[in-house]
């Protein structure tokens, strides 16, 4: 394993975590209307679970040697729910590309494999939970249609 560029790929996915807990919870405080009651808790749980794998990579990078970096990416910010969650799904869209690229990189070393395996699991997840979300965000934005009636 070359252990400099397990390092980098690792800080890639810690300067990419830095950017999900800010991101997510600005959407947490950016959610409005209808929606504010259910968007607010589940942005603000999605940015504890960056956080969490930030730490959990974070202190990887120092037990191999390195210093976790600090600097974020651009945070996407709007007003409008469904941007929100695009912008959400990009951002674990490009999670799992960085797990999945560490993974590569960490052929022999099973300990950290295994880390970037589950952690991956839940990126995955994250991705099809809001793949979910915005098919039903895009079905309650459609007009609704009424069934043909039956003349009898």
């Amino acid at each position: 394993m070359d252990t400099a560029k397990v390092i980098d790929k690792l800080n890639a996915i810690v300067r990419w975590e830095w950017t999900g807990i800010v991101q997510y919870t600005q959407h947490s405080f950016l959610v409005q209307d209808l929606w504010r009651e259910v968007y607010a808790s589940f942005f603000r749980k999605s940015a504890e679970e960056s956080m969490k794998h930030c730490r959990l990579i974070g202190d990887k990078i120092v037990a191999l040697g390195g210093v976790p970096t600090v600097e974020r990416a651009e945070i996407r910010q709007s007003t409008d729910l469904r941007e929100m969650l695009r912008f959400n799904l990009e951002f674990e869209r490009k999670a799992v590309q960085l797990y999945t690229e560490a993974l590569e990189l960490a052929q022999d070393n099973h300990p950290l494999r295994i880390l970037l395996e589950d952690l991956l699991l839940e990126e995955q997840s994250g991705v099809e939970e809001l793949e979910k979300l915005m098919a039903t965000q895009e079905r309650a934005a459609q007009p609704r249609q009424e069934p043909a009636s039956k003349v009898g």
